[in-house]
C-alpha cells in the first residue's frame, strides 16, 4: 500500500510539473533569471520572489534544473509555506545552470577571463574553496586538483583579494562564461576530446604568426608575442612560421582571444553605477603638483636595444631619465610644481647626448635615498615614496585633484609597432593593501606606516580620472607631431605570462590621477633612431607638460564619492 501511495504522489507531482512547464511562457524576461544571491553558511544562495498562485512546485518548474528536487528546497526554507511577497530561498546548485551563471556574473562583475581560464577574484570573506568549485564546476570534486592549479597550499583558507582560475573547460557550457560565438573571420570550435575550447582561423596568402597575434589576441609586448608564437607552432604541429601555408585552418585558444572579436553574452550586473564624479570649479590660486617617476635605473637599465657599432645603441632608463628632467623644467616653467622620485647626483640636468656612462648611479628620492640594488625593492620604494608625498601634499591642503603622477617609459612591443601608448590603473587589478615588509622599508620614513590600503569607490573613480588625462596626453603627442601607437594608444593593462598587469607604481598610486607613458617603442628602429635626437626628447617633454596645463584648465571634475 505504501509502494502505492508513493508512486501515486509521484505520478501526481509529474502532472504538476508538467503543467506548470507548459503554463511557463515560453521566453522568460531577462529580469527573471537575476536574482538576488548572497552567501549563507558557506554557501550561495537566490532569493527568488513567488509570483501569484505559485507554490513549491511551481516555482521548482520554473527556476530549477531538475524541479523533481524541489523537496529540498522546502526543507532548506524550513519546511514554511510559500507566501507571497515573502522570497524563497534556492540554493545555487539547483537552479538551471543559465540563471547560476547569470548569477554569478553578478555576484562578481569584475572578474573576467583569462589565458588561464575564468579569474574570480575573492570579494567576500565567506568564500571558501570548495564551495567555489562547486558554484563553478557543478560538484565539489575537484576542488584539491583547483587548489593545486592555483598554487594554494590552505584549501580551506582564502584571504581577501585571491584571485581563483578555474579552467574554462571545467565549467559547465550551460553557464555561458566562455564566449557564445566569434566575429568573423574567425569561428568557434569545441575540441571535446581535450576539453578545450578554439578559434579556428583559415590563413591567408600575407598572414605570418606575428600579424596574427597582433591582430587577434591584444598581445603586442615583443615577449608575449615570442611565447605564444612559439605555442601555436606547438598547438598546431607546425615545424615553423614557413610551415604556415595559405588555406590551412589554424587553431588559436579561445582565452587568448580579444574582447573586440568576442560575441559573449551579455550578463546582467546588479552592483551600483561607478562613483559620479561631481562638478565644480577647481580652486585656481591652489598650486598644482605634478610627481614625475622615469622609470628604471640602478641595477635596472630597462629595455635595451639597438647595435653600438651602428651607433643606435639605447637604454630605457637614460631616454626616459632625461626627458624627466626636460618634463620637471618646463613644468616649473609654467608655474607647476615637480617632484622627481629618481634622482642622478651625476646628471641634474638634460643632456644634448645621451651616455650609458652615467648608468647605475640613480637613487629612489626616499629619506635616506635607495640605491637601487634591487629592482624590486627599488619599485616598492617608488610606490611609498609616491604615497608619502600625496600624503603630505593633501595634508597641507593641496587638493587631491591637484595632484598628477606620471611614470615614463619607453616600450618593449613587436619590431614592427611604433609609437606612443598610456596606460591608467584598472580598478580591477588592484589588490586590498600594499604592504611589502623587510629591513629596508623600516629605515625609511616614507614607508611609515608600512601598508596602503585601497577601496573600491576611490579605485575606481581613478580609473575613470587617469583614463581621461591619458586621452589628453594622445591629443598632445599628436598635436606636437609624435607618433601615436595605431589600435589602442590609452590602456588599462597589459599582459605578462598571459596575465592582465601593470607596473606597482599605477597599481598602487592612491593619486586620483596617475599614468604611465610609454613614450615610443624602443624595439622598432625608427623610434629608437627618433629618441635619440635631443630635439624629439624635448618635443615629448613639452607635450606632456601641454597636456597637464590643458587638464588642469579644462578639468572641472573633483573626486568626490556618491
Amino acid at each position: 500500500m505504501t509502494t502505492h501511495r508513493n508512486g501515486l504522489r509521484r505520478a501526481i507531482i509529474a502532472l504538476l510539473l508538467l503543467a506548470s512547464a507548459s503554463a511557463a511562457p515560453t521566453a522568460e524576461p531577462q529580469a527573471e533569471t537575476l536574482l538576488p544571491a548572497f552567501w549563507l553558511e558557506g554557501r550561495i544562495v537566490a532569493a527568488v520572489l513567488p509570483r501569484p498562485n505559485e507554490g513549491y512546485i511551481q516555482l521548482a518548474a520554473r527556476v530549477m534544473a531538475e524541479p523533481s528536487r524541489y523537496p529540498e528546497v522546502v526543507a532548506f526554507n524550513g519546511n514554511r509555506t510559500v507566501m507571497r511577497g515573502r522570497p524563497v530561498r534556492f540554493p545555487l546548485n539547483l537552479l538551471k545552470q543559465e540563471i547560476q551563471g547569470n548569477i554569478l556574473r553578478s555576484l562578481y562583475p569584475d572578474d573576467e577571463l583569462t589565458e588561464r581560464g575564468w579569474a574570480h577574484r575573492v570579494t567576500d570573506p565567506l568564500e571558501t574553496l570548495i564551495q567555489l568549485t562547486e558554484a563553478y564546476t557543478g560538484s565539489a570534486r575537484r576542488f584539491r586538483e583547483l587548489a593545486r592549479y592555483n598554487g594554494l597550499r590552505n584549501a580551506d583558507l582564502l584571504r581577501m583579494g585571491t584571485v581563483v582560475t578555474i579552467p574554462l573547460a571545467w565549467i559547465p557550457e550551460g553557464l555561458r562564461f566562455g564566449p557564445q560565438g566569434l566575429k568573423a573571420p574567425l569561428e568557434l570550435i569545441r575540441d571535446r576530446a581535450k576539453g578545450r575550447i578554439f578559434a579556428s582561423y583559415r590563413v591567408k596568402k600575407d598572414d605570418t604568426l606575428y600579424s596574427l597575434i597582433l591582430r587577434f589576441t591584444e598581445r603586442e609586448r615583443a615577449a608575449e608575442v615570442n611565447r605564444m608564437s612559439r605555442e601555436l607552432l606547438r598547438l598546431n604541429r607546425l615545424r615553423n612560421e614557413r610551415s604556415l601555408q595559405a588555406g590551412r585552418a589554424l587553431r588559436i585558444p579561445i582565452e587568448w582571444i580579444g574582447e573586440d572579436y568576442l560575441l559573449q553574452k551579455a550578463s546582467p550586473r546588479r552592483r551600483p553605477p561607478p562613483p559620479v564624479v561631481r562638478r565644480k570649479r577647481v580652486r585656481r590660486s591652489a598650486p598644482v603638483h605634478v610627481i614625475v617617476d622615469p622609470g628604471h635605473g640602478g641595477s635596472d637599465p630597462g629595455a635595451v636595444y639597438g647595435s653600438r657599432r651602428r651607433g643606435n645603441r639605447i637604454y630605457e632608463h637614460e631616454v626616459v631619465y632625461d626627458i624627466a628632467l626636460r618634463l620637471a623644467g618646463i613644468l616649473t616653467s609654467m608655474g607647476i610644481v615637480s617632484h622627481l622620485t629618481v634622482t642622478d647626483p651625476a646628471q641634474p640636468l638634460p643632456v644634448a647626448k645621451l651616455s650609458s656612462a652615467k648608468l647605475g648611479r640613480e637613487r629612489v628620492a626616499v629619506n635616506p635615498p635607495y640605491l637601487m640594488q634591487s629592482p624590486n625593492t627599488a619599485n616598492n620604494m617608488r610606490v611609498f615614496l609616491i604615497d608619502s608625498l600625496f600624503r603630505g601634499l593633501t595634508a597641507k591642503g593641496v587638493p587631491p585633484e591637484n595632484v598628477i603622477l606620471i611614470s615614463i617609459h619607453g616600450d618593449a612591443l613587436a619590431p614592427t609597432l611604433r609609437g606612443a601608448m598610456v596606460y591608467y590603473p584598472d580598478h580591477r587589478l588592484r589588490a586590498a593593501e600594499f604592504a611589502p615588509r623587510g629591513r629596508a622599508y623600516r629605515l625609511r620614513r616614507e614607508a611609515i606606516p608600512a601598508a596602503i590600503r585601497f577601496r573600491p569607490g576611490p579605485s575606481r573613480l581613478a580609473h575613470d580620472l587617469s583614463r581621461d588625462f591619458g586621452e589628453e596626453i594622445i591629443r598632445s603627442f599628436r598635436k606636437h607631431g609624435i607618433l601615436v601607437g595605431g589600435r589602442k594608444p590609452v590602456r588599462s593593462y597589459y599582459y605578462r605570462n598571459g596575465e592582465r598587469t601593470l607596473p606597482a607604481v599605477l597599481r598602487y598610486s592612491r593619486v586620483p590621477t596617475s599614468v604611465l607613458v610609454e613614450v615610443t617603442n624602443l624595439n622598432n628602429p625608427h623610434d629608437r633612431k627618433a629618441l635619440l635626437a635631443a630635439a624629439t626628447r624635448q618635443r615629448i617633454a613639452k607635450a606632456v607638460a601641454d597636456a597637464v596645463g590643458r587638464y588642469r584648465r579644462e578639468q572641472s571634475a573633483v573626486a568626490s564619492l556618491r
